[in-house]
């Protein structure tokens, strides 16, 4: 709200936007993707992978803001008076991943407060620093970026005085049980994400107002993932955890009060907006099935091979390739593009789960997956 207030919708907050959205690709995939599942899995990685992921990450986010930032002056995007905005971006990325190293370590151990936090001292300080009224949108804009990177780097000055992640850094054995386990988990984080970029660029065939609604669904979908799951499961799966009983019973908890919350969804949509019913039916749908996915990708990483990761690969490329089949007819619409993203999900939530025992979870996954199945055909039709 802020940016809009004082930016507005511009070449800079498009910069803004492009240029972190970039840096975040190396940590989403390999520190999140490949890292943190490597620390919870018995066939994990070296102290060796581990320090060349610390260096890697970090030049891997200056190298792509850099690229980002060729490309958009290529395409007469970036202005002289953004370039400072784009080296800011670049040494963002580079704290960033930094920060994320450690706080992913410690997440691996247990410790749910510093993944938690991650980003909250930039965000407060680049909220400060937006409510002066810059003179223009690429002094604010600028201005912001500086102020996350002041807040990033003094995160990460508390974080490494508190050696945060250390002792789990330190428990790493010197010689990786298994040297392909790493790679599984990149292959898989590297297809989802690729997955995700690819959807998206298909809902821009969809109508503008498509586009917005199906983005208020996935905004919807991660917040309240983040907030059940995220800050919870290392608690409860983390490198000492010996048995999964307890994410089960997480699992069930979380798929009730999710469920209440789709209810009250859709119960509101029919009411205020009857003729967006199926597209909120399909989010409630999609709420159990992103929670129980998240929940049985952690309990995967500490109970399961890597090479299970083939099963969410399978899943991201075959759902992907119906969609875009789906979106060479007339029928493609936003139910359609929403019961791709939840699909997704639903089916690699009930894939892990049978391997790892849950035959309650098993049956209701299965009957979301046959439910977002026939919607997909019918809206479509």
């Amino acid at each position: 709200m802020l940016i809009l207030a004082r930016a507005g919708t511009n070449q800079s907050t498009d910069a803004y936007f492009y240029l972190f959205n970039v840096g975040l690709v190396p940590i989403q995939c390999i520190i999140v993707g490949m890292m943190y599942p490597s620390l919870l899995n018995d066939r994990g990685m070296s102290r060796a992978g581990l320090a060349r992921i610390r260096w890697l990450t970090p030049a891997l986010g200056l190298v792509f803001v850099t690229g980002g930032a060729l490309w958009l002056t290529e395409r007469d995007r970036l202005p002289v008076d953004l370039i400072a905005l784009a080296v800011l971006s670049a040494l963002n990325a580079l704290v960033q991943a930094l920060l994320w190293f450690k706080a992913v370590a410690a997440q691996a151990g247990g410790n749910a407060l510093w993944i938690s936090g991650v980003a909250l001292p930039a965000n407060i300080l680049a909220v400060v620093a937006l409510t002066y009224p810059w003179k223009s949108p690429p002094a604010a804009m600028t201005i912001m970026v500086g102020a996350l990177l002041v807040g990033n780097i003094g995160l990460l000055v508390a974080m490494t005085r508190r050696k945060v992640g250390t002792a789990v850094l330190d428990s790493v054995p010197l010689v990786a049980p298994s040297r392909s386990g790493p790679f599984w988990f990149l292959g898989k984080s590297t297809v989802g994400y690729l997955g995700q970029i690819f959807l998206q660029s298909l809902a821009v065939l969809l109508p503008a107002s498509g586009v917005t609604f199906l983005n208020i669904g996935v905004k919807i979908v991660s917040s309240v993932s983040a907030t059940f799951v995220n800050a919870t499961m290392p608690s409860l799966v983390h490198r000492s955890t010996d048995s999964p009983h307890s994410a089960r019973q997480f699992l069930r908890l979380t798929v009730v009060v999710v469920s209440l919350g789709g209810a009250a969804l859709v119960a509101g949509t029919w009411i205020i907006w009857p003729s967006l019913l199926r597209p909120a039916i399909v989010v409630a749908l999609w709420l159990i099935a992103s929670s129980a996915s998240a929940i049985a990708a952690q309990m995967s990483y500490r109970f399961l091979t890597p090479q299970m990761s083939t099963r969410t690969i399978l899943v991201v490329t075959a759902v992907v390739a119906l969609t875009a089949l789906s979106s060479r007819g007339t029928g493609f619409d936003l139910t359609v593009a929403l019961c791709a993203y939840a699909t997704i999900d639903a089916a690699s939530a009930l894939l892990l789960l049978l391997p790892l025992r849950d035959r309650t979870m098993s049956l209701l996954l299965g009957g979301v997956v046959a439910g977002l199945a026939s919607t997909w055909i019918t809206a479509y039709l």
